[in-house]
């Protein structure tokens, strides 16, 4: 497999609303060469304040059982990969049938290979997911507190990118081209007149979005990288405040390295500007300083930390002014016997409201043990906690899970 046909591969299995990177071991291949990979993950949980309620509110507490049964489908004909793949999410509370959930993802990855030097990847995603109570666009007691289900939206996504650049080309460019539209199912028209310019209808919008790297090899496992990204976000309905325009155009320059040394380090960083402007003259643009950052270091074959950590100017759920969202996270996955590991992670997300003086810190900390009974059946125990420190006192929030999870591969 060739350089090119590994980075569109790569792609392929981080794109969003992917579902499974499976080994090669697992599923089933037909005499035609299509491989069936089924997949079961059956989770039971208990949270201990399902609403994400503040210190105010008494919180309503469950176990919820999750089923998420899916089925892949790949196959591999002269050097062209073709996946699709769905995945049915189901979550019934025990003691809360309000927050019961069902969510769909569809996907289909797929790399064509043109030449030696050049190929495209097409990938296309159906996402109909949930937002749980008490989060997202009916966050805080107000809302969390007369909410009678969660969230409901779905999402499509096109991707198309295209890769030239041989195995041992010393320069390579990838461009692709995309759109995203997201359409929230219900809360749309909130008749109570507090609440009404929260209607998610308002969030509701199509983006259209392109970008293109050059990626420069340095060294035989690191690259130099220069790109330029552009996202053109349409709303259907303006701000229902101020009657304008919630469009914007958001633009990134960046500068930054790739690297993948065998068995390693796997990494990549970009640093930038990012202009994102309103089409709304009053509204408030961002101009600044933005980064990202993903890292997986392995410096044993049975110890792996991976981190990944970001800010840039992005919409907010809730209001029409930017957020400045800076994002960290860090795990750390170690085997402690041949098929007995514990994972530690912790995240933090740091949201900054312009135009106005909300600043929301949302900490989450993960510690999960896990044993491994076959190449395709994990069992898995855990406690995740959330502490949201808003300053908005009703947005505050802490919450305890706690959980016992089996995933099957076949």
């Amino acid at each position: 497999m060739n350089t090119l046909q590994k980075a569109l591969i790569t792609a392929v299995l981080l794109s969003k609303g992917c579902l499974v990177a499976a080994n090669e071991s697992n599923g089933y291949t037909t005499s035609s060469g299509l491989k069936v990979i089924p997949l079961l993950d059956v989770k039971l949980e208990h949270n201990d304040n399902i609403g994400s309620y503040s210190s105010a509110e008494n919180p309503d507490s469950s176990g919820m059982l999750e089923v998420k049964p899916g089925l892949v489908l790949e196959s591999d004909r002269n050097g062209n990969q073709y996946q699709i793949a769905y995945q049915l999410v189901s979550g019934n509370y025990f003691d809360s049938d309000t927050d019961d959930y069902l969510d769909h993802m569809f996907t289909t990855n797929n790399f064509i290979k043109i030449n030696q030097r050049a190929g495209i990847g097409l990938n296309y995603s159906y996402l109909s997911l949930h937002e749980d109570r008490g989060t997202g666009i009916l966050a805080g007691d107000n809302l969390s507190t007369i909410a009678t289900k969660p969230v409901k939206y779905v999402i499509h996504n096109v991707n198309l990118t295209h890769i030239y650049g041989s195995q041992n080309a010393q320069g390579r460019i990838e461009s692709n081209v995309r759109y995203e539209q997201k359409t929230y199912k219900n809360y749309r028209n909130l008749t109570d007149p507090s609440f009404e310019a929260l209607s998610t209808k308002y969030k509701d919008y199509d983006e259209f979005g392109g970008a293109v790297a050059f990626y420069y090899n340095i060294r035989p496992a690191t690259d130099l990288l220069f790109e330029v990204d552009l996202a053109n976000r349409h709303y259907k309905l303006k701000d229902p405040i101020s009657s304008q325009s919630q469009d914007n155009l958001n633009t990134y320059y960046w500068v930054g390295a790739k690297w993948d040394i065998t068995g390693k380090t796997l990494g990549k960083v970009r640093l930038g500007l990012q202009n994102k402007r309103y089409k709304n003259a009053e509204s408030d643009d961002f101009n600044g300083f933005s980064w990202d950052l993903d890292l997986t270091w392995s410096p044993l074959n049975y110890s792996t930390v991976t981190l990944s950590a970001s800010q840039r100017a992005d919409d907010p759920d809730q209001g029409t002014s930017y957020i400045t969202k800076t994002s960290f996270d860090a795990a750390w996955k170690h085997y402690w016997l041949t098929h007995f590991y514990s994972n530690i992670s912790l995240g933090h997300i740091n949201d900054n409201y312009s135009e106005s003086s909300r600043e929301d810190k949302l900490l989450e900390t993960t510690i999960a043990l896990g044993y491994e009974l076959r190449d395709y059946v994990e069992i898995s125990a855990g406690w995740r906690h959330e502490n949201n420190d808003s300053s908005i006192a009703t947005n505050n929030y802490k919450q305890n899970v706690w959980y016992l999870e089996t995933n099957f591969i076949f």
